[in-house]
């Protein structure tokens, strides 16, 4: 009975979580996590730690659902007294197998002089490499 308990315990404090690693290994950006209908994390690398970095109350909303698959989409900023970020996450999930592909792109609008930098970045559900 104890053991039934703790695994409904276990089932209801779990969250539906997606991590998407980024297919270029030596990316600034290492991956993001999607929490089902709670946040979105965006982690990057602070020397040769990951780190979660921006970290948004909300999830991408649902944009296409047909063609065997399901597509994901939403943008959200980041402002601070260096920059105004702004990130496009989508991403899709195949159902056929079952594996979702991400991209991001962030483009930082600096308040100095410096110009403006557009990054794109393109993640996959795999185990980190």
């Amino acid at each position: 009975m104890k053991k039934i308990i703790l695994l409904l315990l276990i089932c209801f404090q779990s969250q539906a979580q997606i991590k998407f690693w980024n297919t270029n290994p030596t990316s600034n950006m290492p991956l993001f996590e999607v929490e089902w209908g709670k946040k979105t994390t965006i982690h990057t690398k602070v020397g040769k730690e990951t780190k979660p970095m921006y970290i948004f109350n909300k999830t991408a909303v649902q944009t296409f659902n047909g063609d065997a698959r399901t597509k994901y989409q939403m943008t959200v900023e980041s402002t601070d007294n260096v920059a105004k970020r702004t990130f496009q996450i989508s991403y899709t999930h195949y159902r056929q197998t079952n594996s979702y592909l991400g991209y991001i792109k962030s483009t930082y609008v600096y308040h100095d002089k410096r110009p403006t930098k557009v990054f794109e970045e393109n993640f996959e559900t795999v185990v980190n490499p």
